[in-house]
């Protein structure tokens, strides 16, 4: 489930303060939690297919305001019945069971509802990115009773209070970001984060009928910095966490100003970070369940590539804070750095941060100085949304930074002797083969400059959720008949609404550059990728497009084997 509602009132706009610090969080957010004890507490359990991103924030808060006695099991995926996850079902007789959606798991939640359903006389609500995208489609088509939209802290805990009402189900429709059915028909409590460019006064005209009318939040819901700041995790609640992972994973924050078409903007633009102490701390449990065998995690020479001699046996695992731009915070970062290195974590982890180049750099244009000693010190995993090294297509998606910039916080990271990451995708939906060819070049060619650069590839943007690109194809006429369908068809990596020899070589190309993630396996990727699309230009292109490829090979091969320092 996603994490709920209302604007945060403490967050300032990125040019309110140069340097990024977090505003102050005046505590406490909510009555105290005595005042609120409903005449008992519902069971809920959470299934979990994979690590309890969301899952563990909604159970937390729940908890905390003595509203759910909730247990989070880990599902294993691809089993018809998990033996396992139906004992604990049983054992513990829910009120609640609730499960988390994002794509591709449909068909693994579709069967998980079945389970429960022969199982328990459980109800059953769904969240999650793909439930907040699609809630209508997921409420009709899962078997679920209830999909909650957004952020659910606070839309789950009003839930768990109405629950103890009497009539509580006619008071469903106070609750933000809820879908729900009665009296044989699927109501949404909330519009998607725009409304589709239509407001709920437009919306109700078009409808016959007043059931709009119930509305109580036009925005799906997001919740306050405070109500983040005062939540505690409680890896407690974890049960049957067995299967191994490659990382633990954290929830930095929430939100971006940007405005890059292709985002989903499940969390809205207002930025809602954790303090650099809450995450530390956060870590700090994570790390006791890794002790004590809760939770599994597999280590390796994560700082290989570092020019460190000192870190490069060491064996560690990754410890990756998801937050859409960790840097947009710059005073959180610096002291949050300086935390963790004077904790032992470090010494068991290698931090993981995603950032957008922009977020690095100071005033007069150069990456922030005692940002990039951290940086130099620490050696985290920087993983840049470069997108893209075609200047034209960073225009197109809005992208905060430019080239230049792009280049001004590569060649500063090169400078620290360690590897990090820069995410590429090769098209959107107005991408020519020609485009394609271009796009590939640059990248390529950028990558010949900056040895220690992984790269992170997609072919192109998947229209997701409330992003623009999906706005522009579903109301710009551009679906073919038949191409959209059912909700899932939005997850297909291929889908046939763009150019077909383009989207051909995007597959073609990203088929090839998943192993330039690889240090060791980068450069023979790259050239690969752009062979591959060479071969199919030569069968299928024009003779403008082969001329094109074939210059842009000899570039690429003469960029090769040139002498290039780290």
């Amino acid at each position: 489930m996603e994490s709920a509602s209302g604007p945060p009132a403490l967050t300032a706009p990125m040019s309110a303060d140069p340097d990024n610090s977090l505003p102050r969080v005046r505590l406490p957010l909510v009555k105290p939690a005595d005042e609120i004890v409903p005449p008992g507490r519902m069971r809920v359990l959470f299934g979990c297919l994979g690590w309890p991103s969301g899952v563990l924030e909604v159970a937390s808060w729940a908890k905390r305001e003595k509203l759910a006695e909730p247990i989070i099991v880990q599902v294993r995926p691809g089993n018809p019945v998990d033996e396992r996850f139906v004992q604990r079902l049983v054992e513990f007789d829910p009120h609640l069971v609730g499960f988390r959606l994002e794509g591709g798991q449909f068909d693994e939640i579709e069967r998980l509802v079945r389970t429960v359903r022969r199982h328990s006389d459980a109800e059953i609500m769904l969240g999650g990115p793909t439930a907040t995208s699609h809630p209508f489609d997921v409420l009709e088509e899962s078997g679920a009773d209830y999909v909650i939209i957004g952020e659910a802290e606070k839309s789950f805990n009003q839930f768990l209070r109405l629950a103890w009402q009497h009539n509580s189900k006619d008071r469903q429709p106070e609750i933000p970001g809820l879908a729900y059915r009665y009296g044989g028909r699927a109501y949404l409590n909330t519009l998607p984060q725009d409304g589709y460019g239509r407001t709920v006064l437009d919306a109700e005209r078009l409808v016959c009928c007043n059931r709009l009318r119930c509305l109580r939040c036009k925005i799906r819901p997001a919740v306050e910095v405070e109500l983040i700041a005062a939540n505690r995790l409680e890896w407690s609640f974890l049960e049957h966490f067995d299967q191994q992972f490659d990382s633990l994973y954290f929830t930095g924050g929430r939100g971006c100003p940007g405005a890059c078409t292709f985002c989903a903007r499940l969390h809205g633009n207002e930025a809602r970070a954790k303090t650099a102490e809450q995450l530390l701390d956060e870590i700090l449990a994570a790390d006791r369940r890794v002790s004590d065998g809760t939770i599994k995690v597999t280590r390796w020479p994560l700082f290989e590539h570092t020019a460190d001699p000192e870190l490069k046996e060491k064996q560690v695992a990754w410890a990756a804070i998801y937050d859409e731009d960790f840097f947009l915070h710059r005073r959180r970062a610096i002291e949050f750095f300086g935390l963790w290195n004077d904790s032992p974590l470090k010494d068991r982890y290698r931090l993981s941060l995603q950032t957008n180049p922009a977020s690095m750099l100071a005033a007069g244009g150069h990456v922030h100085e005692e940002l990039l000693g951290w940086i130099d010190r620490l050696k985290p995993m920087v993983q840049l949304g470069a997108e893209s090294f075609n200047p034209e297509l960073l225009r197109r998606w809005h992208k905060r930074h430019s080239l230049a910039q792009l280049e001004t916080v590569l060649r500063e990271l090169d400078g620290t002797r360690q590897d990090y990451t820069a995410f590429q995708l090769l098209s959107d939906f107005d991408t020519t083969p020609e485009e394609l060819v271009e796009t590939l070049r640059r990248l390529i060619l950028g990558a010949h400059k900056h040895r220690r650069m992984r790269i992170a590839s997609s072919p192109f943007t998947i229209p997701l959720y409330d992003s623009d690109a999906r706005k522009l194809l579903e109301f710009g006429g551009r679906i073919p008949d038949g191409q959209a369908v059912h909700f899932t068809d939005y997850e297909r990596p291929q889908p046939g609404w763009m150019d077909p020899l383009a989207a051909e070589l995007a597959d073609l190309a990203d088929a090839q550059l998943q192993f330039a993630l690889n240090p060791p396996h980068r450069d023979a990727a790259l050239y690969r990728a752009f062979e591959v699309v060479l071969e199919r230009v030569r069968r299928k292109g024009s003779g403008t497009l082969i001329d094109r490829a074939e210059r842009a090979m000899e570039e690429i091969k003469e960029s090769r084997f040139q002498t290039v320092f780290p």
